[in-house]
């Protein structure tokens, strides 16, 4: 089992035929293990918690939970499965609560705000004294990620600050910070940051977040990314011939090739690092394309904004729905997107998640029968 996984607080091993509070209990256990883990949570691992899963048939255990996470889908908790071809960190699909789509959206500040709490921290990170230039210094990086043009590197935000500020503070300049953890973290960032700026091939040990196994990476550093609480480097991986990102908190080991003055590779012209931090969902692609077209009804209107890809096609009907089509390789994130819109988005063209859709409105009628029949 996964290290990453933890008991949920209260006791998990209810009866899925039991009392409404013993099913209402299950659920948001449910909710908390998935909150709980950093990783997806493969359904092996959730049956090895909740007994109501664990069913001398396999198959009727994984109907149990799907019936669960239809409601939960309902509830308009967003649950999505994760594939390994989705992440290439992964042993084996798993499920995760979509954070993005379940709490507060990221703030997004624009040149002005950012300049004005430029000013402000240089004047906090001034004082004697207390741990605040290594937050401070924390802040300023997770800031470079805010400016409409984003820098390759948080320090080549830092140094744009200087024309903010109009003054030429201690803001540029990064101190090591105390402590062993703190000074390691550091010395990686700093690392991670000079390699990229020198564009040298870096070798990492990198921990499989499903198995916690090690493997040897290869990648050449496109650049550095903050988002959902933590660091990223994102560049070319020799092992899967593909840009891949690539989480500070996994990598065990780095090393960065020799001559710091011998470039070892150029990233391409084309390469958006701002747009490759900002996929969408729809946009993966996990599995084969096919054309999909959905028609987003006037409750889901906001829906249509989102990013389904460069091909996608949009056309308003008379009764004010959007139809959309768009080559769509990533089903269960359209599956569940539709059964979390309660009617509001509705499948037009697409086998494959027509399919799946199916599969998952069959198993919530099922439910609902056993709860109407039930003695």
């Amino acid at each position: 089992m996964s290290k990453n996984v933890k008991q949920p607080s209260s006791d998990a091993s209810d009866d899925a035929r039991g009392t409404r509070g013993d099913r209402a209990k299950r659920l948001l256990d449910l909710v908390m293990l998935l909150l709980r883990t950093r990783t997806p949570v493969s359904f092996r691992e959730i049956r090895e918690q909740f007994t109501s899963y664990k069913t001398a048939n396999i198959e009727a255990g994984l109907r149990a939970f799907e019936r669960d996470k239809s409601d939960l889908l309902e509830l308009g908790v967003p649950i999505r499965y994760v594939t390994p071809e989705e992440d290439d960190t992964l042993e084996e699909g798993g499920y995760v609560v979509e954070w993005r789509r379940f709490r507060l959206p990221e703030v997004k500040l624009t040149p002005d705000e950012v300049s004005a709490l430029v000013v402000a921290a240089s004047v906090a990170r001034a004082v004697p004294g207390g741990t605040y230039p290594k937050i401070v210094d924390l802040a300023l990086k997770k800031l470079a990620f805010d400016v409409q043009e984003m820098p390759d590197t948080p320090m080549d935000f830092l140094t744009q600050t200087r024309s903010l500020t109009r003054r030429d503070p201690v803001l540029v300049h990064f101190p090591a910070t105390t402590g062993a953890n703190a000074r390691e973290i550091s010395d990686r960032f700093a690392q991670i940051e000079g390699a990229t700026r020198s564009r040298k091939r870096l070798s990492l040990r990198y921990r499989n977040a499903s198995t916690g196994a090690a493997q040897d990476r290869d990648v050449d550093p496109y650049g550095l990314v903050y988002r959902q609480g933590a660091w990223y480097v994102v560049g070319h991986c020799h092992l899967r011939n593909d840009v891949r990102s690539f989480r500070f908190d996994r990598i065990e080991d780095l090393e960065v090739a020799p001559r710091p003055k011998s470039p070892d590779f150029e990233r391409p012209a084309s390469f958006d690092l701002r747009a490759y931090a900002s996929r969408s969902p729809w946009t993966f692609t996990p599995e084969p394309i096919e054309e999909v077209e959905l028609e987003l009804r006037p409750e889901a209107a906001d829906t249509a904004n989102e990013d389904f890809g460069p091909g996608a096609a949009h056309e308003k009907t008379e009764d004010g729905a959007t139809r959309i089509r768009f080559a769509c390789g990533n089903p269960d994130y359209v599956v569940s997107r539709v059964l979390a819109a309660k009617g509001g988005i509705v499948v037009h063209r697409g086998p494959r998640v027509r399919r799946r859709l199916a599969g998952e409105l069959a198993a919530i009628q099922e439910r609902y029968a056993q709860e109407r029949y039930k003695p």
